[in-house]
């Protein structure tokens, strides 16, 4: 089996003390391979998968700007995908959009 957990690990790239795990959106560089990195293995729908995602950041932020984090986030366990499992948060409902 092929692991790529690997590549975040490596001395050269990241810098030493800082785990690879941690969030850090200060880190520069950010040599991150996600979405396949760059070249002929770049992933076709990564651009398309940015834009989505900072589509559904930006409308769930606007929707609920006092969310907050309400427990710990637990960490998907897998070899072949890094993500959350569960981020438990708090907001202030509002109306459903069109009904309120």
């Amino acid at each position: 089996m092929l692991s790529d957990l690997v590549d975040l690990n490596d001395p050269d790239v990241f810098v030493r003390g800082v785990p690879h795990d941690t969030f850090r959106i200060d880190r520069d560089p950010n040599p991150h391979v996600t979405f396949g990195g760059r070249g002929p293995h770049c992933c076709l729908g990564a651009n398309l998968a940015r834009v989505e995602l900072r589509t559904i950041f930006e409308e769930v932020l606007t929707r609920m700007p006092d969310m907050e984090l309400a427990g710990e986030p637990q960490r998907l366990r897998s070899n072949f995908i890094n993500g959350m499992k569960h981020i438990p948060v708090v907001f202030t409902p509002s109306a459903p959009l069109g009904r309120g």
